[in-house]
Parts: structure tokens; sequence; C-alpha cells
């Protein structure tokens, strides 16, 4: 007999298939970052943004837990050690972004001989991302991270020829945003991909 309701299927579908629901997660997130000559590093407070938009459940710094509780162990690859850590201070996740380089790098892209050189700055973040589910304590999601943005391009004669030339560089204020951008981009991305991984864990 067919069905009197055809859309119902889909209907059933849609909802079933939607975002992360359910039952809030308590998600601890530690970020390790290189010292920066020109400002903090702000990838921690940007990610805790973003994870807190965009998941569902409590999102809290391990450093905060830290300071009352239990201290985060200081060996990030060990497994066991921070799934005890995390589960003796009641957690369901612990996302771990290990950065090992950020950096601003200015390179010749282009050369019309006699006439001029362009060259191309490039903003590159690398590091990487690692998900522990903690009640299974299991590595759920190990993988590198790299985020590149291009930025200004610029203009040099034939006859200077030199890199080291002031014009060619961004200034301290405008490496202050370019990198600003670059750490947005890195926090989108992993909290993108730690809503992945959940969502398939369901």
């Amino acid at each position: 007999m067919r069905a009197r309701w055809p859309w119902l299927g889909l209907v059933l579908c849609l909802a079933f298939s939607g975002p992360v629901s359910g039952t809030p997660h308590t998600i601890f997130v530690h970020v390790s970052s290189p010292s920066l000559p020109w400002s903090s590093s702000a990838v921690e407070s940007k990610l805790m943004r973003q994870l807190t938009r965009n998941t569902n459940g409590r999102v809290v710094t391990a450093s905060a837990l830290s300071v009352s509780g239990p201290k985060m162990p200081a060996d990030l690859y060990s497994l066991d050690s921070l799934t005890q850590w995390g589960l003796a201070v009641g957690g369901t996740y612990l996302v771990v972004v290990d950065v090992n380089n950020e950096r601003l790098q200015t390179a010749k892209s282009f050369h019309l001989p006699l006439v001029f050189h362009k060259y191309q700055a490039t903003g590159v973040i690398e590091g990487e991302l690692r998900l522990i589910d903690l009640p299974k304590g299991k590595l759920v999601l190990a993988e590198p991270v790299r985020i590149e943005q291009k930025g200004p391009r610029t203009f040099q004669a034939t006859m200077d020829d030199d890199i080291n030339d002031p014009d060619l560089h961004l200034t301290a204020p405008e490496k202050l945003k370019f990198f600003d951008r670059l750490e947005e981009q890195l926090a989108v991305h992993v909290t993108e991909r730690v809503k992945q991984t959940i969502r398939l864990r369901r």
C-alpha cells in the first residue's frame, strides 16, 4: 500500500541528522604556543569563543581547572595520565592544540628583468590537534594543522633588490591585525574538526 504521507520519511531523516545536540558535553581546552616577538598568542581565547558558540556543552580551559584542582599532566602525549586527570575533574572531551610555529615569511614571487621584483608576504601557523574522549580513554582525533594566509604584495625596483628593505615588510600594527585574522582562522578550523568528530561518535 502506498504511503499517504511520502514526505514523512524525509522529515524524520532531517530531524535526526542535524547539528550536535542532546546531552551537553564538558569540553576541556589546552593550547600551547611559542612566544611571539610581536604579541602574545590569542589562539586559546579565540578557540574558547568558537567552541562555546558552536558546540553543545560547557567549555573550560585546562589552566582554569588546575588553579583549584589537580594540575593537568605535563606530558601531553600520555593518554592514560590525561584521561585520569580529565575524568577526575569531570570532563567529556579534552582538546589539545599544540602550536609549534607561527611565522610571517616574505619571498620574491615574480621578477620582471630590469624592471621590478614582486614580493609576497605569507602568514603560517603550524601545529597539531588532538581530541581525547575521556570516558572511553581514547584518542579519537590526531592530525597536523596548518593555516596559511596570503598577505599584501609589494614591488621593488630591480636595481634595489634588497629583501631587508623595510617597505617590503608589514609594520607592527599591520602584523598584529594580520595574525589576529590568522589565529581566528585556526580557531574556526579546530572547532569544525572537533564538532565533526563528536557528531560521528554520537
